[in-house]
């Protein structure tokens, strides 16, 4: 796995070219950005339709090949129901001890062989007097990525990173320095809380009770159970983590984005709440299911970004 996932090493890829791919709802999405003259901007995309997850590597074979035939870097986004987050105390190691300790200090937490678990983490941000540091520990199961590796047998282009839904948005959302919320929610998935801070992710929070809900459902009595559920992650992070309070609440959702919805939760909870569009001028003009394949990109043009 190391030597194909580090295969790019060994080849010469164009720099001034990076693609990005996600799997969305029933789509898979690739977006190519190249650099020309110093600056970046939106060289081509392209979406393939998929009924089942089995048809994932050969939509995302499709999409690479077609927005660009250059030897360049390509960063997957994992689809999110792919791996979980958890949070962990960080233990006096160095980064690389921690990571190849993953496996078996988190095998308990997830239902995976511990010689399958791929596991990485970020630094948690948020440390209380008295308490130790946490980490966010970010497990998968290798056997769920090796068709994703292996079908770069079929492209010019060379798997460089994978990354998760959160850390794509994070990367989309910008620096405020202020904390915002993000509720995300696709097509056949309950929706999540994000609490995002100066390019830091501070919360990660998946709700239930909420599969299936569609427009027509979109009611007092949603907007007062999903506004319940806000509120808690909000008080939690104000009051249990004493952080300053939230200053806006953005909706990047398939079923449950709506005019009235904003409205409702904007009385209910009785803050600014908005639908979500990324805080990069390259998402102009592109429609919001290319969104996370352009923030996979756009981790790639940051050299110090990936690997």
């Amino acid at each position: 796995m190391k030597e194909k996932l580090f295969s790019w090493l060994n080849r010469s890829l164009d720099r001034n070219t990076a693609i990005g791919v996600a799997a969305y709802a029933d789509t898979v999405n690739a977006v190519c950005l190249k650099k020309s003259q110093n600056k970046w901007s939106v060289y081509s995309s392209h979406s393939v339709n998929v009924s089942e997850q089995a048809d994932y590597t050969t939509a995302m074979v499709a999409c690479i090949n077609e927005v660009s035939t250059d030897v360049c870097g390509v960063n997957i986004v994992i689809p999110h129901y792919f791996y979980r987050i958890v949070q962990m105390d960080k233990p006096n190691l160095s980064d690389e001890e921690i990571i190849q300790s993953l496996p078996w200090t988190a095998k308990d937490l997830v239902d995976i062989a511990p010689e399958n678990i791929v596991a990485d983490f970020i630094d948690y941000p948020i440390t209380l007097p008295m308490q130790s540091s946490k980490m966010n520990v970010f497990i998968t199961n290798k056997l769920q990525l090796l068709p994703f590796i292996d079908s770069f047998e079929h492209t010019k282009s060379v798997l460089r990173a994978m990354t998760s839904e959160e850390m794509i948005l994070v990367t989309l959302f910008g620096s405020y320095k202020e904390a915002h919320m993000l509720i995300v929610q696709h097509v056949g998935h309950e929706p999540r809380i994000l609490i995002i801070r100066d390019g830091q992710l501070l919360l990660a929070r998946r709700l239930n009770g909420f599969l299936g809900i569609s427009d027509k459902d979109q009611n007092q009595e949603l907007v007062e159970a999903l506004g319940l559920e806000i509120q808690r992650s909000m008080d939690f992070f104000e009051s249990q983590l004493k952080q300053p309070p939230i200053r806006s609440i953005h909706l990047q959702c398939d079923d449950l984005s709506s005019l009235a919805l904003r409205a409702g939760l904007a009385e209910f909870l009785q803050i600014k709440v908005v639908d979500f569009v990324p805080n990069i001028e390259l998402s102009e003009h592109l429609e919001p299911n290319f969104y996370y394949a352009l923030g996979a990109a756009y981790q790639l043009t940051d050299p110090g970004s990936v690997l």
